[in-house]
């Protein structure tokens, strides 16, 4: 079973040093997005701080596979 690194980019990148198998790339989606979603809700004050939230997956060979970002426009203000 491959297996996905999910990265968070939330001020400061927290990188995922083990990875997670998974089936294929739909799954490693449906666990970025969870991830993002997650991250989200327990750090939105630090968001609202920083201005952006990112969440990306890495495969095996390193490669970007999925990326999910949210920035507050009016923080670049």
């Amino acid at each position: 079973m491959p297996r996905y690194f999910i990265h968070i980019l939330d001020g400061v990148l927290i990188r995922d040093e083990e990875g997670e198998p998974l089936p294929n790339l739909t799954a490693a989606r449906t666990a970025a997005l969870r991830t993002f979603g997650e991250t989200l809700r327990s750090r939105e004050d630090r968001f609202w701080e920083d201005g952006s939230l990112r969440v990306y997956v890495e495969d095996e060979g390193g490669e970007t596979v999925v990326d999910i970002e949210a920035r507050d426009l009016l923080a670049a203000v």
